[in-house]
């Protein structure tokens, strides 16, 4: 959908007549809007008309072009918000896992003695032992 600028007048005189004041004609249409319910679901015109960017908006645009583009962004901007607070719950969600249970990098797996050969076994406690002889901490 292509939207119309607002044709702007060319005298820069004062408008002698209420019906010819940009601000007035664009609440008129606002406020008709209202009434029959043209209004986007959601859409607050009390905060609307307070924000200046919507101000800028009718301005450049028709009201009920305005209107659209306005509401449009305001869900933009919290779609992005809620994409952001999601990505930063799910950030310390992870960082409240145990290290071991991350899935963000590869966990050695812990040697299973039941099941080794007594050859393993003996090879595994050698490398122990060689290890604590030369001062490093094991943990078994």
């Amino acid at each position: 959908m292509i939207f119309k600028k607002k044709q702007t007048p060319a005298v820069t005189e004062p408008a002698e007549n209420e019906a010819e004041n940009p601000f007035i004609e664009a609440a008129n249409a606002l406020v008709e809007m209202e009434r029959n319910g043209e209004l986007p679901e959601g859409f607050d015109l009390s905060a609307a008309v307070k924000d200046r960017a919507f101000a800028e908006l009718l301005n450049e645009f028709e009201p009920k072009a305005a209107v659209r583009i306005y509401t449009a962004e305001k869900r933009a901007d919290e779609a992005e918000n809620n994409v952001k607070t999601r990505m930063s719950e799910q950030a310390r969600s992870l960082k409240a896992l145990p290290k071991s249970q991350r899935t963000d990098r590869a966990v050695a797996a812990s040697p299973d003695y039941m099941s080794m050969s007594r050859e393993a076994f003996s090879t595994l406690e050698k490398q122990y032992k060689n290890a604590a002889q030369n001062g490093k901490r094991v943990h078994i």
